[in-house]
């Protein structure tokens, strides 16, 4: 079993330590609208939810958090309301001072947890001089995370306590897979942080169990082909006890979870929750003890988020196609197979009616992005029907978003 420190004690008697379960940040994938999605999937507060990363110079030269549209694209404002304890946003950077304003600027936002990327393999991000190459910069990583700190307690307040910091890496890089090659990494990141202004909270750390390859491999060939190694990551937890550490990598049923929560402190999952966001319902019941009559209904976050898209639509300008995206995976099987594709038609045509519209004319083509999404399920529900020789009974309406969408409810039979 985990040896749990004060710390960790601490942690998990409070509502932020009883999530022992987070959803991996994901380029293109946990953007504002997904993380809504899980949101409404598990409403009961019991995953962490990650952002895809964000870097850090976008606030300190791009000055993203005076921009409401672009702040609301790729940070979770939506959820900051009421659930920022439970979200987390990660940064890459090279420079301390980027990552310095990049904490200062979401501590004003209502962020509680930030976390440093430094197992992001992908070209690109080499180039950038952060992600997994900090990894080789270990005095880099450290003051980076320095600074981090420093900015999370100075920007602290009595009503608003310090933001949790962390880091996520991988256990090696490219040949070197060894113990002291990761320890050598942590240990350079507590040391130089020791010296940062006091925090009431160690830096915490998710170790994606695989070395990365910086060349050779594409950043998804990184997330399988590389061997996993979670008894490195268990070796971690036991010699770093007053620290939190959260395991990553190749966890895909609720039984994995159970098993790996018995060496380490949490679990992140990422590519099941991508391709199947229900799996986070599967855990409420099976991690948490949540009742199954407890569980939303599909019908019921599917209303739940389209009045959340059409907010979005129309307080920022977010694109149909950004708000389209959670929704691919939202439905399984043939029936989900037809909603797919009948939402990419609805969105296609949607696109090509607006084609030559007019400023002036604008007003006369406002389409709502539920009115889209409805066509798409009353579509898609009318081609499973007419394959089927015979029509399935509506059971369900979601409201003011058109009679169409009550054929929602069958999608989800």
């Amino acid at each position: 079993m985990r040896a749990t420190s004060a710390f960790g004690k601490a942690a998990r008697a409070g509502l932020a330590g009883a999530m022992r379960t987070s959803v991996a940040p994901m380029i293109d994938v946990t953007d504002p609208c997904f993380l809504r999605l899980l949101r409404l999937i598990s409403p009961f507060g019991n995953h962490q939810l990650w952002t895809e990363m964000v870097h850090a110079n976008t606030f300190s030269r791009g000055q993203m958090h005076k921009d409401p549209i672009k702040l609301a694209n790729h940070i979770p404002v939506y959820e900051l309301r009421d659930f920022s304890y439970g979200t987390v946003v990660q940064i890459g950077a090279s420079d301390p001072h980027d990552a310095y304003v990049a904490v200062t600027e979401l501590r004003r936002l209502g962020v509680r947890h930030i976390n440093l990327n430094c197992g992001c393999p992908s070209h690109n991000v080499q180039m950038g001089s952060f992600g997994a190459v900090l990894m080789t910069k270990p005095e880099l990583a450290a003051q980076i995370v320095k600074a981090m700190l420093n900015a999370a307690n100075e920007s602290a307040t009595e009503s608003r306590p310090p933001a949790n910091i962390s880091v996520k890496c991988r256990i090696g890089i490219d040949e070197n897979e060894s113990p002291e090659f990761l320890r050598s990494f942590i240990d350079s990141v507590i040391g130089a942080t020791s010296s940062a202004v006091s925090s009431p909270e160690p830096v915490s750390f998710v170790l994606h169990a695989r070395r990365a390859w910086l060349n050779g491999l594409s950043p998804e060939q990184n997330r399988k082909i590389p061997l996993l190694n979670h008894a490195r990551v268990y070796e971690m937890a036991r010699e770093y006890p007053h620290i939190q550490v959260v395991v990553n990598g190749g966890v895909d049923t609720a039984q994995a979870v159970h098993e790996h929560l018995k060496s380490v402190d949490g679990v992140m999952i990422g590519r099941k929750i991508r391709e199947d966001p229900w799996f986070l319902s599967e855990l409420d019941q099976h991690i948490y003890g949540e009742s199954s009559h407890q569980i939303p209904k599909v019908i019921d976050v599917l209303d739940q988020y389209l009045g959340f898209a059409d907010h979005m639509h129309s307080e920022y300008a977010m694109r149909f196609t950004r708000l389209a995206r959670p929704l691919y995976a939202l439905f399984a099987g043939r029936k989900g197979k037809a909603f797919r594709r009948n939402l990419a038609q609805a969105l296609a045509q949607a696109k090509s009616d607006r084609v030559g519209v007019t400023a002036e004319d604008e007003f006369q083509y406002k389409v709502r992005f539920s009115e889209i999404v409805a066509e798409a399920v009353h579509n898609a529900e009318k081609e499973h029907t007419q394959s089927a020789k015979a029509a399935l009974p509506v059971h369900a309406d979601i409201g003011d978003k058109t009679e169409q969408t009550a054929t929602a409810g069958n999608l989800a039979a």
